[in-house]
């Protein structure tokens, strides 16, 4: 029976008193196989570009439905957005007629697909009205343009001031909202 007994708290010692002779090469043989550096593969990493006199184009069932034209293109913000410093953009309307929309710089958001215009922002309607704000919010996918910003919309025969505007470029209807003042001539 002292056979048994000695064997039961021997065995443990032998384990830890040579540990140190096979605990490398169990552990290299239960480890994860393979090379887990990136040598070579794509890198992940965030580039920021500036151009200059760059024009930028939308084509949706093979028309050129919204053409921006910008004095310097800037990325690096963020990675959905670029920067646009004096912009120019017209927009096709239903009939085919542009509508002009001019500011001083914008922000292009890819993932939203949102154009925001700031700094003295004015747009021209194909029928002759004009529109002047400080911000206007350009909505591509649904071809509307938007602000909640002070507006002052014009043409020959009326003023309108108001507190936001809604202008929808399909229809070329238009909507004042807030505070309006309306002046005929």
């Amino acid at each position: 029976m002292k056979v048994k007994r000695n064997l039961l708290w021997q065995l443990p010692l032998l384990i830890i008193v040579t540990g140190p002779l096979w605990w490398s090469p169990v552990g290299d043989l239960l480890g994860p196989r393979g090379n887990f550096e990136n040598t070579g593969g794509a890198k992940i990493s965030r580039q920021s570009f500036t151009m200059e006199r760059v024009v930028l184009t939308q084509n949706r069932g093979g028309h050129d439905e919204l053409v921006i034209k910008a004095d310097k293109v800037n990325s690096g913000i963020h990675e959905d957005l670029v920067h646009l410093e004096g912009i120019e953009a017209r927009m096709q309307g239903r009939d085919g007629r542009p509508s002009v929309l001019r500011g001083g710089e914008a922000f292009y958001h890819a993932g939203q697909q949102i154009v925001t215009v700031l700094d003295n922002v004015r747009l021209k309607t194909p029928d002759g009205r004009e529109m002047r704000t400080e911000a206007l919010r350009y909505l591509t996918k649904f071809r509307k343009l938007k602000t909640a910003e002070d507006v002052w919309l014009g043409s020959e025969k009326i003023q309108i001031e108001g507190g936001n505007f809604f202008y929808d470029l399909d229809d070329g209807d238009f909507r004042v909202g807030g505070r309006v003042s309306v002046d005929f001539f």
